[in-house]
C-alpha cells in the first residue's frame, strides 16, 4: 500500500489529502487543514509554515511515500501544440521550437514538459507548459527548508485534471467546467473525456471580490469561455466550483448567472477531517493527490537536472513493504513446491503400484523399480512348470549349431513336433552324409548340445534333446542316408537322471 499526499499552500491555510492506494483500488483516507496565524515578519511568518508544515506530516501519520505539490498559474505559461503525428515522440525535442516566441519565457532557461490531451491519425495536440528554471529551484528550495521533497510538481489549472480518478462524473465525455477561486487567484480547468483540454489562471482573487471587485471576475471568466469556444470547444454540460469560495452561501447561484448555466459545489469523497459543508476547499489539495492515479504522461514541472532522484530514505521507507512482499515471495514459492512435491509423489506411487500390478500379473512376482522389472524381463515368468521356454525355431537353430561345419550334411526332411497337452515335444530329422560314421557324430553332438538360459543373474545350461535314436544308415549312390529322431525336453544338466514323467511334463509355445 502506498500513501500519497497532495499538498495545497495558501497564504492562510495549510492543507493536504491523503491518499491510499493498492494494486486494485485507492481511497482519500483524510484531509488535513492547519491554519497560518498572521505574522508581522517574513521571518516570523516563515516559522509559522514549518510549524504547521511539521503538525501537519505528523497528522498523517507515516511518510508520505509521495508528495505533490504546485506551482502558482502566474508562474507558468500553457499552450496548446498540435504536432504531426508521425513526430509525437520526439515532441520533447520539437516543443523548444513550437514555443519559441509565443511564450513569455526564454525556452533556453526553461523546464517545458507537456501531456496529450487527444490524438488522430495524422496529428496530436499536446497541452504543453512553459516555467522558469529558477522558478522551480526556488520552489524545491521553499519546500526543502519546509522538510518536504515533493516528488512531482504540478502547474496552475492544470493541476485540477487530478479530481477526473476521485469524482466520477468528471470522467463522462462532459465538457466539465472546474472553476477554483482562490486566495491567489481563480484557476479555470476544462475536461473533456477524461482529460484536461483547456486550462487558464486569472488574475481575480478572493480579496478582490471582498472589496467589491465581482465585475473583474464576471468579465474574465467570460473572456475564459470565449476563447475555449474559439479553440472549437463545446459549451461545458457542467460547472463546479472549488475552492475556499465554494464554501460562501450563494456563491454556486452567482457563479450561475454568469456562465448562464447551473453551478454546483464540487463533490469530493468523504473522509475523515472534513465535512460536506467545507469539503470543497481541499478540491486543489485531492487534485494534487489524484494524479498519481492518472494513466499516460502528466505534467510535471520537476524535470532536467531537477528531477528526483531515488535515494536510499525512499527505499528505507519502502523496506517493510519490500520486505513484506519477499517474504509473500518466498511463501509462495515453498507452497507452490510443496504443492508440485505432492503431486510427483502421489504419481510415483500411482506409476509404482501399476508397476507392481502389470509384473504380478505377467511375471508372478511384483517390481516397484524399473531394475527389478528389467531384471524380471531377462529372466523371463516365472511358472512351476518345469519347462523352459523352448519352441521350434530354438530347436532348428540347436540343431544347426550341433552339426560340425566339417560334416556334409543336407537335410532332407525335418520335423518338430513340440506336443500339444501331456504329450512328449519330438523331433525327426532325415538327411544325407558324405560317410557312415557322420551320422554317429551328428546325433553324440546333439545329446551334447546345451540351452543356455538367464534366470535373474544366473545362468543355466539345459539339455533338450533326450532318447535320442538313430536308425539305420544306407548308401544311396556316393551319399550316406539316415534317420534321426528323439524327445525334446529341457532339463538342467543336474537332473538328466531323473525319470522322464510324460504325464506331468508340458509345453509351451
Amino acid at each position: 500500500m502506498a500513501t500519497i499526499l497532495g499538498l495545497d499552500m495558501d497564504p492562510t491555510t495549510l492543507r493536504g489529502v491523503v491518499l491510499k492506494t493498492t494494486l486494485r483500488k485507492s481511497q482519500v483516507t483524510g484531509y488535513i487543514a492547519v491554519p497560518l496565524a498572521p505574522a508581522s515578519s517574513p521571518e516570523e511568518h516563515d516559522d509559522i509554515v514549518r510549524a504547521a508544515m511539521r503538525q501537519l506530516l505528523a497528522a498523517v501519520g507515516q511518510p508520505a511515500d509521495r508528495i505533490v505539490t504546485e506551482l502558482s498559474g502566474d508562474e507558468v505559461s500553457t499552450r496548446i501544440v498540435t504536432l504531426p503525428a508521425k513526430v509525437a515522440k520526439r515532441a520533447a525535442e520539437l516543443l523548444p521550437h513550437e514555443l519559441e516566441g509565443v511564450v513569455p519565457f526564454d525556452p533556453d532557461d526553461s523546464i517545458i514538459d507537456y501531456q496529450p490531451v487527444e490524438s488522430s491519425p495524422t496529428e496530436v495536440k499536446l497541452l504543453a507548459a512553459i516555467t522558469p528554471i529558477e522558478k522551480v529551484r526556488a520552489h524545491l528550495e521553499r519546500m526543502s527548508a519546509l522538510g518536504v521533497e515533493p516528488r512531482e510538481i504540478a502547474v496552475g489549472a492544470v493541476a485540477l485534471d487530478g479530481l477526473i480518478p476521485l469524482v466520477p462524473a468528471l470522467s463522462t465525455p462532459g465538457p466539465h467546467c472546474l472553476i477554483d477561486i482562490h486566495p491567489e487567484g481563480t484557476d479555470v480547468c476544462i475536461l473533456a473525456n477524461g482529460a484536461c483540454r483547456f486550462a487558464r489562471t486569472l488574475s481575480v482573487r478572493i480579496a478582490d471580490l471582498d472589496e467589491g471587485r465581482q465585475h473583474l471576475l464576471e468579465r474574465e471568466l467570460r473572456q475564459t469561455m470565449a476563447a475555449w469556444r474559439m479553440e472549437g470547444g463545446a459549451s461545458p454540460s457542467s460547472f463546479y466550483v472549488c475552492g475556499a469560495m465554494a464554501t460562501r452561501e450563494g456563491c454556486d447561484a452567482w457563479l450561475a448567472q454568469i456562465v448562464g448555466a447551473p453551478v454546483e459545489v464540487l463533490p469530493l469523497p468523504a473522509a475523515a477531517g472534513a465535512d460536506e459543508m467545507n469539503r470543497a476547499t481541499f478540491a486543489r489539495a485531492a487534485a494534487l493527490a489524484g494524479r498519481s492515479l492518472g494513466r499516460g504522461k502528466r505534467l510535471n514541472a520537476r524535470q532536467g537536472e531537477l528531477a528526483a532522484k531515488q535515494t536510499m530514505t525512499v527505499l528505507r521507507q519502502h523496506l517493510p513493504l519490500l520486505a513484506s512482499c519477499a517474504a509473500a515471495v518466498l511463501l509462495a514459492f515453498l507452497f507452490s513446491s510443496y504443492a508440485r512435491y505432492s503431486v510427483l509423489e502421489a504419481r510415483h506411487q500411482q506409476l509404482e503400484d501399476e508397476l507392481a500390478r502389470v509384473t504380478q500379473r505377467y511375471f508372478g512376482a511384483e517390481a516397484r523399480t524399473a531394475d527389478a522389472a528389467r531384471r524380471l524381463l531377462t529372466s523371463g515368468v516365472e511358472s512351476n512348470d518345469p519347462m523352459p521356454v523352448f519352441d521350434a525355431y530354438d530347436a532348428l537353430a540347436a540343431i544347426s549349431e550341433s552339426i560340425p561345419p566339417s560334416i556334409t550334411h543336407d537335410v532332407q526332411q525335418l520335423e518338430i513336433d513340440l506336443g500339444d497337452g501331456p504329450e512328449s515335444a519330438r523331433f525327426q530329422l532325415r538327411g544325407s552324409v558324405r560317410q557312415a560314421a557322420d551320422s554317429s557324430q551328428i546325433r553324440n553332438a546333439l545329446a551334447a548340445h546345451r540351452f543356455v538360459q538367464r534366470r535373474g543373474d544366473t545362468e543355466v545350461r539345459l539339455a533338450c534333446f533326450r532318447d535320442l535314436e538313430l536308425g539305420s544308415t544306407d548308401r544311396v549312390g556316393e551319399v550316406y542316408r539316415y534317420r534321426l529322431e528323439g524327445k525334446i525336453r529341457c532339463r538342467p544338466e543336474d537332473e538328466e537322471g531323473e525319470e522322464d514323467d510324460e504325464s506331468t511334463s508340458r509345453r509351451r509355445n
